[in-house]
């Protein structure tokens, strides 16, 4: 991660700064506060995005003692808990030998070695979650300050580094895929803006020999991944989009010494890499200038300044929140920032912004003590360092610790899902822009029926409550009547379903609309065959209406089931009304759509705005919306016109 999130902000418990060395010619743009608005659904071109989390240390977490659970306090495994949230891919360290030699006592930091990727590779095929592999090329952490090659590689001349690189790679896939998971994505290297593997361009004068010499680890690393699978994407990873310059650099030199790679990659940390239209700017002039596609690899943002472990945290002031970030220190301002980021990287035209990960979301506190705490950091490698690392880095050997990111995380200190963790239940693909069609659900808005029922026509009803699960003339969104619960006593999985048939090949949308009161936990779950895909939220208060929505790809004839599970407390009350099934087919270009969502809104003027401001790119023809052949306010005043029917 970067600097790891600098080095647990500059390694404040002993006042080091570990800084990494600039690139040549290159410097910070100014700042620019822009905070974008949250969005409650974030369709990405071409089908549904990278949904990411990097949930690497979580096995030695466990074993230290840390237990999740799903949104109603149930225990369950967290990769069950994320597929549930909306995530659809996760992302693995992998260092070489995270030891010490000769008492093999563990370096920390979740000990990620490859035995480790395998474990969360077999729980991810079980949850249906797909991988992306991050390879460090190290025995502990690699960043733009630290790409010490391992242990066992420190001798090796340039070539046959490449080639254990290679090695390395392919056996390690081939172990991970036997663990049955989808192997998506494989980062060859993390964070390699100065270098990799002890091959670092500061010694070679950033010159173009010393690029030759890295292009021959890159393309090491991905000729085992094209061996290994010809549709698993190459990845970069690089950090600094706040630097223009050193973006468009990078991606000149890759392209240069002819590096192999399928997505180029950044870390975005909202406190110390720019705005978010900036990150858009820089991620479009990538692809559209070098053709490949893009993506966040790593982000977080904090939700409290409260320290839970006793070992300080990278953010624990406000002073320490940089320049650029601007959102509430709260789980709505983690939910919101999360909104945003993806949104930044939806931006991106012609679908070649392909999706956002969050950086160890589950890295919660193992205890409140330090001394019992220091123990299982210890013993089970679940804090960021432990002195064994020493022997690798001797940073870790001066301050060893446990978790400087727990007020980072999207659970609450004791394993349970918090709000902002849903935030990639509202993130989808659309295919381009589309729009929606014939409703293929029989009795959608529980109208058919025209009176109080507990089996409302088209539907099948089980209800639990301790008070009533039915259909009746109450708290409906459109119409006389909706699906509605109240119970006296505390209830779980009343739950209401529907079946359709899709008439045509193609990717369907099913939604619907969902209020209640807090207590409310609801799911909306959509399965053809071995195809699953499920919604999870809570109720936000009476007449707050929520939209869970999923989408499944299916042929002609295939039979869809529909299904909304309900649990609440003693009291709960909700509804839930105007459900949909449509397929989802393209549509001409619409008048003032500059990013090609399928609706001319907010995010188009506030692209154009910030066109009109001197950063980002738009389609000329696209944005001269008064048709004079100039691109000026007047097209912006065309514009809010058009939002404004």
């Amino acid at each position: 991660m970067y600097i790891l999130k600098k080095l647990c902000a500059a390694l404040t418990a002993c006042g080091m700064l570990i800084c990494a060395a600039p690139l040549p010619q290159m410097t910070a743009d100014a700042a620019e506060t822009v905070v974008f608005s949250g969005l409650t659904d974030m369709p990405f071109e071409n089908g549904d995005p990278f949904k990411g989390v990097d949930v690497s240390s979580v096995i030695s977490l466990e074993e230290s003692g840390v237990r999740f659970y799903d949104r109603n306090g149930r225990e369950q495994d967290i990769f069950l808990t994320l597929a549930d949230a909306g995530v659809n891919t996760v992302r693995v360290r992998i260092w070489n030998d995270p030891y010490q030699t000769g008492t093999h006592a563990n370096y920390g930091g979740g000990v990620c070695d490859l035995s480790y990727a395998v474990r969360i590779a077999e729980r991810c095929a079980a949850a249906g979650l797909k991988l992306l592999v991050d390879f460090h090329y190290s025995d502990f952490w690699a960043d733009p300050g630290k790409q010490k090659a391992p242990k066992a590689w420190t001798n090796y001349s340039v070539s046959q580094k490449a080639d254990a690189i290679y090695q390395f790679t392919r056996d390690s896939l081939k172990k991970i895929a036997a663990a049955g998971a989808e192997v998506a994505m494989v980062q060859v290297g993390n964070e390699t803006t100065t270098g990799m593997c002890g091959v670092m361009l500061a010694d070679y004068g950033w010159s173009e020999a010393g690029w030759r010499d890295l292009a021959s680890l890159f393309n090491a690393g991905a000729r085992a991944v094209r061996e290994f699978s010809s549709s698993t994407r190459v990845v970069l990873h690089f950090t600094n989009p706040e630097k223009v310059s050193n973006m468009t650099y990078l991606a000149d030199m890759l392209k240069k010494t002819n590096v192999d790679y399928d997505v180029f990659a950044t870390s975005y940390y909202p406190y110390w890499h720019g705005t978010l239209s900036n990150l858009t700017s820089v991620l479009t002039n990538i692809s559209r200038t070098y053709g490949k596609q893009v993506m966040v690899a790593e982000t977080s943002c904090i939700r409290t300044l409260e320290d839970s472990d006793v070992f300080r945290n990278t953010i624990r002031s406000k002073d320490d929140l940089g320049d650029y970030a601007g959102y509430e220190i709260s789980v709505e301002g983690q939910t919101a920032y999360l909104h945003d980021v993806f949104a930044a990287v939806a931006a991106v035209p012609d679908g070649k912004g392909i999706g956002v990960f969050y950086w160890e979301p589950a890295w919660l506190p193992v205890g409140s003590e330090y001394d019992s705490n220091a123990e299982k950091w210890e013993k089970y490698g679940s804090g960021w360092a432990n002195r064994a690392a020493g022997e690798f880095d001797p940073d870790a050997e001066t301050v060893p610790g446990g978790s400087c990111i727990e007020n980072e995380s999207l659970f609450s200190n004791d394993g349970t899902p918090l709000d902002s963790l849903y935030v990639f239940g509202s993130v989808h693909g659309s295919g381009g822009a589309q729009q929606q069609g014939e409703n293929y659900l029989r009795n959608p808005g529980f109208e058919a029926d025209g009176e109080w029922t507990n089996s409302p026509e088209g539907w099948t009803l089980h209800g639990t409550a301790d008070g009533h699960f039915d259909v009746r003339a109450e708290d409906s969104r459109s119409g006389g009547y909706a699906l509605h619960w109240y119970s006296e006593g505390a209830f779980r999985d009343s739950s209401a379903s529907a079946v359709f048939r899709a008439e045509s090949d193609g990717t369907y949308r099913i939604s619907g609309f969902v209020q209640g009161d807090a207590a409310t936990a609801y799911t909306l779950s959509v399965q053809s065959g071995q195809q699953k895909k499920q919604v999870s939220g809570n109720g936000q208060g009476w007449a707050v209406w929520q939209t869970p929505a999923a989408e499944l790809t299916l042929r002609a004839g295939d039979t869809v089931t529909v299904t909304l599970t309900v649990s609440g407390g003693a009291g709960s009350y909700g509804s839930a009304d105007d459900f949909s099934a449509e397929r989802l087919t393209q549509q001409a270009d619409l008048r003032g759509d500059l990013n090609r969502d399928g609706s001319a809104d907010s995010k188009d003027a506030v692209l154009l705005l910030t066109y009109l401001l001197g950063e980002g790119r738009v389609d000329a023809d696209r944005a001269d919306l008064n048709a004079d052949g100039k691109l000026n306010a007047a097209d912006l005043t065309v514009l809010k016109q058009i939002t404004m029917k």
